[in-house]
């Protein structure tokens, strides 16, 4: 009964071991919402979140009316994940208004490492979101699993 029990204790450490790997090369998921109106303060709002191997970032970007997101795309340079995608043209009128686009991009199979995000939507220059620890966890690891916006 006792070597029953070790092994199946055994068996549920690998496991659980195996199931916290990432599952091949990350994948992206993205939505966006174009809000018809200036949202905020017309600032960039990046808020990066990470759980175990998923990381999901949202992104409040002030655009002109008539945009949207287009081609969205990231890539992982060291420690950063890079995002970004491009905005349609704005539409020709003498009264073009800001307006706010809200993107989540929802990456799997993320690599165990701490990551800074960096964001820019068409031409823009890069933003940068810092993550910290989530206040209450424990590192399995070297890496924490979970991580927030750092203030």
């Amino acid at each position: 009964m006792k070597k029953t029990l070790i092994a199946c204790a055994l068996a549920g450490i690998g496991l659980a071991a195996f199931a916290d790997a990432p599952s091949g090369p990350p994948k992206m998921k993205f939505t966006s919402i174009p809000v018809m109106e200036k949202v905020g303060s017309g600032e960039h709002k990046i808020y990066p979140y990470r759980n175990e191997d998923q990381v999901v970032v949202i992104v409040i970007d002030p655009i002109t009316c008539g945009q949207k997101p287009v081609n969205p795309r990231f890539e992982i340079k060291g420690k950063s994940l890079v995002l970004r995608y491009d905005l349609t043209k704005a539409p020709a009128s003498k009264a073009s208004s800001a307006c706010t686009a809200h993107s989540t991009f929802e990456l799997s199979a993320m690599p165990d490492i701490d990551l800074q995000v960096e964001f820019a939507g068409g031409p823009e220059a890069f933003h940068v979101a810092q993550m910290t620890r989530c206040p209450k966890a424990k590192p399995v690891t070297d890496i924490y699993d979970c991580m927030v916006p750092a203030p």
